[in-house]
């Protein structure tokens, strides 16, 4: 419960430090679009959980590629920051978190893939669909190439993040954390997974749930 107390008492003061004076951020977006008190608290709460939900989810189907791949771990551990953050967008692109991104069409569209399309009409993107797509991201569309995005001249993530003004908007920070966490936690010694995690599907938020995992490291 104080817990609960906290947070509305913090809420409260952001709104009242942002309709004074707006910033750069989510509450002053609300704001400027007239939601009410509890949308935003919503607004608030759909953007952390999402972004904490997620990560974690990732992090762990990194630490499974990286304890099952043992080229790739030692690859990551001998890169620099940038090419760790490489190897972790080539493996999101092919585990994307998300499986399904919905938008609606503005305009009235002539051509798409499925005929015209009448403004209002919303589409299903397939994110792993679009991510193993050879004439997007190039040869080999299944395999893990940290090099991949480079060479197409593209971002490494592709569409694993969505696309637009809708992108997440956490990616850089979702990234940046999973490198950190990853790093620290296979260079403590002999680590190793004892139990490979059980995966299942959330069909409320199209994305993968990984759970029971076991790993286990030698004694100090």
């Amino acid at each position: 419960m104080l817990g609960v107390l906290v947070v509305l008492c913090r809420r409260d003061r952001r709104h009242r430090e942002r309709r004074e004076q707006r910033r750069e951020d989510l509450i002053s977006q609300t704001l400027d679009k007239g939601y009410s008190d509890r949308a935003i608290m919503v607004e608030c709460m759909t953007y952390a959980t999402a972004g904490m939900v997620t990560t974690r989810e990732f992090i762990v189907m990194v630490a499974w590629y990286m304890f099952d791949r043992a080229e790739i771990r030692e690859r990551f551990l001998a890169a620099d920051e940038e090419r760790q953050i490489a190897i972790l967008q080539e493996i999101l692109r092919l585990e994307p978190i998300a499986g399904l991104l919905y938008r609606r069409v503005d305009e009235d569209l002539d051509t798409t893939s499925l005929g015209q399309a009448r403004a209002g009409a919303q589409f299903a993107i397939d994110l792993r669909a679009v991510n193993s797509d050879e004439s997007a991201v190039g040869a080999c569309p299944h395999m893990l190439d940290p090099d991949r995005a480079q060479r197409q001249n593209e971002n490494g993530t592709f569409m694993s993040f969505g696309d637009g003004p809708h992108r997440c908007p956490g990616w850089q920070v979702a990234l940046r954390e999973t490198r950190v966490f990853i790093d620290r936690l296979l260079r403590v010694p002999g680590i190793r997974l004892e139990r490979e995690p059980d995966m299942r599907w959330n069909a409320m938020l199209m994305s993968y749930e990984l759970r029971n995992a076991i790993v286990a490291c030698d004694r100090a």
